[in-house]
């Protein structure tokens, strides 16, 4: 699994809080949560 699907199921999840069905904000939001797992990922290695 990939980055970019694993920001599609947080993004799914995240559905049940806020209005994620406007397809606009859609690569936003996943540009986001991929910058915030990739920024996890590096604090974890350090």
């Amino acid at each position: 699994m990939n980055i970019y699907e694993k920001a599609e199921i947080i993004l799914e999840a995240l559905s049940e809080y806020i209005n994620v069905d406007d397809e606009a904000f859609h690569d936003i939001y996943i540009k986001a949560i991929v910058n915030g797992l990739v920024e996890i990922r590096q604090k974890e290695k350090q």
